[in-house]
């Protein structure tokens, strides 16, 4: 038996994560990058390390990273990344969140 899978706050995460790995795959989509280009692993670990990090700077304001929140903000990092490498972001690829642009602004700096 999972008795992890049982527990609410479980349950709740694995919401979050599967959002999140919506996002990305409907970001890469898209773009029209794929899965398996070579420059995808390197900024998904670049993503990663800002969305971590956005994660602590919504935690320390009390903000929650929600199945709404958590994915926005992911999306937001992933194409801060791809767009550094010169990579045109089209209007209206990132989700409509107020809250998730702010915090990404905070990290990205």
């Amino acid at each position: 038996m999972d008795e992890w899978g049982r527990d609410p706050s479980v349950q709740a995460m694995r919401k979050v994560f599967k959002a999140v790995e919506q996002s990305l795959q409907e970001i890469l989509k898209r773009l029209d990058i794929s899965p398996y280009d070579y420059r995808v692993r390197a900024w998904l670990e670049e993503t990663l390390a800002k969305f971590e990090r956005s994660w602590g700077v919504a935690h320390q304001r009390g903000m929650p990273m929600d199945e709404e929140i958590a994915p926005a903000v992911y999306a937001r990092c992933l194409a801060k990344v791809i767009g550094s490498e010169g990579i045109d972001i089209p209007p209206g690829l990132l989700p409509q969140q107020n809250e998730a642009e702010r915090l990404v602004r905070e990290v990205f700096g």
